[in-house]
């Protein structure tokens, strides 16, 4: 297996912050490695239970996601709060 030297750098340095030491890098590589895997087991399982699955991309699911009804919950929460503060400040 050949890696790109700073991007192995890089992966040490971040287990090493992550458990204080590189003990764990086999383990971190293997569970990297099932994460990568965990798609085409599920995959598969469906497979099994005769579930036909199908690929959907993100501009699928954003284009058929339901549309908003009124304004966005942070605008609403922004305008609450407003309203608290300024009875603090008049009270």
């Amino acid at each position: 297996m050949y890696l790109d030297e700073e991007l192995w750098a890089k992966f040490k340095e971040a287990v090493l912050r992550k458990y204080g030491t590189l003990r764990k890098l086999s383990d971190e590589v293997e569970n990297l490695l099932r994460f990568s895997l965990v798609g085409e087991e599920v995959e598969l399982a469906f497979e099994r239970l005769d579930i036909e699955t199908k690929a959907v991309s993100i501009d699928v699911i954003k284009r058929e996601r339901p549309k908003l009804r009124g304004l966005p919950s942070e605008l609403i929460i922004r305008e609450m709060r407003g309203r608290r503060i300024a009875e603090a400040l008049s009270g």
